[in-house]
């Protein structure tokens, strides 16, 4: 039995992502003969972020021939004005960036060249610019750090199916099949299975399905992860969608694809009773099977990241993505659809088990660090485990997010966290107005969350807070309030992330609407995998206020915030990088004074270092 498990474009391209070695760990433990994983997203990445594929873009583009285009024009509109600029960079710095790009990527994976500030910012201004060049070259389409979007609407499922055969626009048809799928062939699986986690993913991952079904139709494939929890239903209902794939796998993995495996393997291909799986027979039927309710985590073995290639992601030393709990303990904030994705109920690994899991990630793949992708950090381990972590002597650092549970951060609490290795926290602070919070049903207070804030700041951990705009019902002074109490906290505050508050059809409050004053909702009836709605309350502020608003809060943060400031905004962006120069520095104070706030030649970020022995020395 042959298992190709795939994570499509476009995700993060610092650090693997956990799905696929929580899947491979437990089909290679129940004796699944041959898992691989392929990480498309970080090897299309490296692809296209290189001299070869650069100048290849280059030719592509032509970039004089399509200024003149566009000089020829009577009048520009917006879009016209903005890819003007992109074409007059290009043909200005192309050929230098296609030039040094796999420089740019050295440094981002060399710990002596990634640490010095001047070039890491040389260097991610250079992948920023490659990333113009290849999106350029399949405009309108763009591909960044950050995203991949398309001029097709993944809210429509016949505009995801129209994007996987646009040749033209769309940059992965190419690369899946110059070398994703002679990767796929050497294996030659019985079982695909992609997992789909973001709205990113979409269009690649369905036109690297249809690929591999033109090539091997008798192959499953089978299509898991957190996004199908919002439109696998819907898109069970487009008779096209089964032309493509097999099968989705709803909620956690582990179980039923176990038991694809064993379906496949013995020749009976009877997927009845398979729990969580949505399929669809012969005759078109669309068939949902019974659910059942996710495996206990301490049964679980440890994620297994062989066959990944660590080596090829943008970072100097492997963050590790862990799992010690799966759920929300709390689950009551009504914005909150979380879990609608991760299943039903609150699970948590046993305090030794996650300790030996981090001695044995850490020994086996040369690493230190270590992310928990988790919800929240659940009192009882928020004390219990850095004494674990310390009697085990693990020299480790690591970062998670958590709630404001007041009670529990202590300050010994906190000490003993950081003295574990614990570098930064990021918290749900949402606002600091006690009646949006209580309608939000956060069940914390605003002043207690400070001091709790300022609780951990004192032990030396770097805080992150979220923030959210435009809740229903909220004022702009509400809102205001919330940013004054931030501005006047910043001493014990590193990082800010502020969102505008958009209704999800999951939630809570969508189904409470009346009670929180939305009056109106606005579904767009073309667009059958609609999940967020704009909508109009009677009371709080209007949704443009509410977006204006959100504005106020980004100018002030970079007004304010260090991290906020100048060339410093790449590298809070870059998912990983803070937590590694933080876990480099030892503290905030001495990130903030060696690195953040020190004087530098104000052409660094954007000049590649003049000679190669600047770089390598």
């Amino acid at each position: 039995m042959k298992v190709a498990l795939v994570f499509p474009p476009q995700g993060h391209f610092t650090q693997p992502y956990l799905s696929l070695p929580s899947l491979a760990a437990y089909l290679r433990a129940h004796g699944v003969e041959q898992v691989e994983m392929f990480d498309e997203s970080i090897l299309a990445y490296d692809h296209f972020l290189s001299r070869e594929r650069l100048e290849r873009s280059l030719a592509r583009i032509d970039a004089k021939a399509r200024l003149a285009a566009l000089d020829a024009k009577e009048t520009l509109v917006f879009s016209d004005m903005e890819r003007y600029q992109s074409l007059s960079e290009i043909a200005l710095v192309g050929e230098q960036v296609a030039a040094t790009i796999d420089e740019a990527k050295r440094v981002l994976r060399t710990k002596e060249l990634f640490y010095d500030y001047e070039r890491y910012l040389w260097a991610g201004r250079t992948i920023e610019q490659g990333l113009r060049i290849i999106s350029e070259e399949f405009w309108p389409s763009r591909l960044t750090a950050h995203g991949f979007v398309m001029r097709y609407s993944v809210e429509r499922s016949s505009e995801i199916l129209a994007g996987t055969a646009d040749e033209r626009e769309n940059p992965f048809l190419e690369f899946f099949r110059e070398h994703t799928l002679p990767r796929l062939k050497a294996l030659d699986p019985d079982l695909v299975g992609i997992s789909l986690t973001f709205p990113s993913q979409a269009i690649p991952a369905f036109a690297l399905a249809r690929l591999v079904k033109q090539w091997k139709p008798s192959v499953h494939i089978t299509v898991g992860g957190g996004l199908l929890a919002y439109v696998a239903e819907k898109l069970s209902r487009r008779p096209e969608v089964w032309g493509v794939i097999d099968s989705f796998i709803m909620l956690e993995g582990e179980g039923p694809l176990l038991q694809l495996c064993q379906e496949i393997e013995s020749g009976r291909r009877d997927l009845s009773a398979i729990p969580n799986m949505l399929w669809c027979d012969a005759d078109g039927n669309v068939h949902h099977n019974t659910h059942r309710d996710p495996l206990d985590i301490k049964t679980l073995p440890t994620p297994d990241f062989d066959g990944l290639p660590l080596t090829t992601y943008f970072s100097p030393e492997l963050v590790i993505p862990l799992a010690i709990t799966r759920g929300c303990y709390w689950g009551k904030c009504v914005f909150c659809t979380l879990y609608t994705v991760i299943g039903p109920g609150y699970r948590g690994r046993a305090i030794d088990q996650t300790v030996e899991d981090m001695r044995k990630l850490s020994a086996k793949y040369g690493t230190r660090h270590f992310y928990l992708a988790i919800e929240d950090l659940p009192p009882n381990m928020a004390a219990r485990l850095p004494q674990a972590i310390l009697d085990a002597g693990l020299d480790i650092d690591w970062w998670c997010d958590a709630r404001l549970e007041h009670e529990a951060f202590t300050q010994e609490v906190c000490d003993a966290m950081a003295k574990s290795g614990c570098k930064r926290i990021a918290f749900g602070y949402e606002s600091s107005s006690r009646r949006v919070l209580a309608r939000m049903c956060k069940g914390i207070d605003p002043d207690r969350s400070i001091e709790l804030v300022r609780r951990v700041r004192k032990s030396g951990i770097s805080v992150t807070l979220y923030v959210m705009v435009g809740f229903p019902t909220e004022t702009r002074d509400e809102a205001r309030e919330t940013l004054q109490t931030i501005l006047a906290n910043r001493d014990a505050i590193q990082e800010v992330s502020v969102r505008v508050f958009y209704l999800d059809e999951s939630s809570e409050i969508f189904k409470r609407r009346q009670e929180f004053d939305i009056a109106e909702i606005y579904p767009d009836p073309t667009a059958d995998l609609q999940v967020y709605y704009d909508f109009k309350c009677t009371s709080g502020m209007s949704r443009r206020e509410a977006r204006d608003t959100y504005l106020e809060f980004t100018r002030a943060l970079r007004s304010h915030f260090p991290v906020f400031q100048n060339t410093n905004m790449l590298y809070h962006e870059l998912k990983s990088h803070y937590f590694l120069y933080l876990a480099r520095a030892g503290t905030w104070e001495k990130l903030l004074a060696d690195v953040l706030e020190r004087p530098r030649n104000a052409s660094s970020a954007t000049e590649r270092p003049r000679r190669r022995r600047d770089l390598v020395r």
